[in-house]
Order: structure tokens, then sequence, then C-alpha cells
């Protein structure tokens, strides 16, 4: 007698085979799943480790440049501020007073002719300055006609130079308000007296200054002789260059 054909035997095997697709499926999209999220957070790892490394490497630049003492690269408001003229400016010499280029130095020889003539009226020739020469500068150098050698010294810019030429030039021989003293020859002589070395453009140029003494008074040029008033000594007898007085200066009254 043939063999009964079980319906439910043949749907055992075909149940058993659809879940095990169904199993296989869900199991690929799991993988599938599972894969896609370690890449995302591989990704979001990266991402922060590149940001992690350039914090640092930002903290390093700061350091490098605190250790060396350097300014921080960024720029400040100070700096900006400074660079639109907020600096403060330096300080200005005083006016007609020329700056000291020369620190150490001294345009006002020792020894000087002034100090080693018979009278400080005797300007070597060729050493005075003529009127009408254009100046550029002026050192007034104030000597000892003994053995007390440089007493004072004062540079004055171009300005000055000119205003004393200026104020010279104008003057007459001799000033007849000025005493006229008989004297021994002992104190004839003066005990100091003022070299004027202008800056020319042929070199240094003087008038020599008298002021002491009993036998003259006035300003020297080797050529012409201009008498002694106040306006000019006004201009340059300052500082170490002002005396503390004279045998003529007494009797200007308003030097």
């Amino acid at each position: 007698m043939p063999e009964q054909h079980d319906p439910e035997q043949e749907l055992g095997p075909k149940i058993t085979s659809a879940f095990q697709d169904h199993a296989g499926a869900q199991g690929m999209q799991t993988t599938g799943l599972a894969r896609e999220a370690r890449r995302r957070v591989h990704r979001r790892r990266t991402a922060l480790s590149m940001a992690a490394g350039a914090v640092l490497v930002v903290a390093a630049v700061g350091g490098v440049w605190g250790l060396l003492g350097g300014e921080s690269p960024v720029a400040t408001s100070h700096s900006d501020s400074a660079s639109e003229g907020g600096a403060v400016a330096p300080e200005q010499p005083s006016q007609g007073v020329a700056p000291n280029s020369k620190a150490g130095k001294t345009s006002c020889p020792v020894p000087h002719p002034i100090q080693q003539v018979a009278a400080p009226n005797d300007v070597p020739t060729g050493t005075g300055l003529d009127l009408n020469t254009p100046v550029t500068g002026l050192h007034a150098c104030r000597y000892s006609t003994g053995q007390g050698g440089l007493l004072g010294e004062q540079e004055f810019d171009a300005a000055v130079a000119r205003q004393v030429v200026d104020a010279i030039k104008v003057l007459p021989e001799r000033n007849p308000d000025l005493p006229v003293f008989k004297c021994a020859p002992q104190v004839a002589k003066p005990s100091e007296a003022i070299a004027l070395r202008f800056s020319t453009a042929a070199g240094t140029k003087e008038i020599w200054v008298v002021y002491d003494g009993c036998t003259s008074a006035g300003f020297f040029t080797g050529t012409h002789v201009y008498g002694l008033y106040s306006a000019p000594l006004k201009l340059f007898m300052t500082g170490a260059v002002r005396p503390s007085g004279g045998t003529y200066l007494s009797a200007l009254k308003d030097w």
C-alpha cells in the first residue's frame, strides 16, 4: 500500500528554512548597522583627536614665546595705539640750545690763543669772523686767561648764531657809557674772556668778547672792534658761559 503523503512533514522543512532565511537577513542587517555605528564612532574620535592636537599646538607656541621673552604674535590694543601715534614724543631741547651730539667731546679747544696773547683783543689774522658771512652754529667758550683753562661752554643752533651776529654788527665801535680806567699793568689784563666760535662754510671763525680788566672792552674780530653792549651778551651768556662778574659788566647793569 503506497505511503500516504503527509502535508505537515512537507511544511516543516519549509517553515524551518523560512525562519533561517529571516534570521540570516536580520543578522546581515544587524552586522551592517554595527559596522556603520563603528565607522561613525571612529570618525568622531578622529575629529576630537585633531581638535585636541590643535589646542596643544597653540598652547605649545604660546609657551615657547613666553619662555623666549618675546611679545605675543597676536596684536594688542596697546600696539595698535602706538602705531597710530600714541607713543610719547621725546623731550625737545631748550629753544636755541643745540643738543649735545658729541657726548664727552668739546668744541672749545684747550689751550686756546685767547689765553696766550698779550691782550684778548689780539685776534690772530684769518681767525676772525666777517659779520657778513652766513653762520650755521655757535659754540660759546669761556676761558680763564690764567691757569684756569676752560671755565664753561655752550652750543647754540643756527638761529641763535645769526641773532648774535646781527646784534653785534649794528653796534658802534665803542660804548660811551662805559668808564675809562687808568690802571696798573698787573691788573690791566682781564682774568677771563669768551671766544665765540661760529660754524661757517669756510670753517670755524671767531669773535672774542672782552668784559674784564681795565684796558678795553667789546667784541673783536681781528679787523673790526664793536663796543660792549648788553643785547648780544644776553643771547649767549647762559649757563656755565655766564661770568660771575667783570669790570665792564658791572658798569653795564642790565647784562
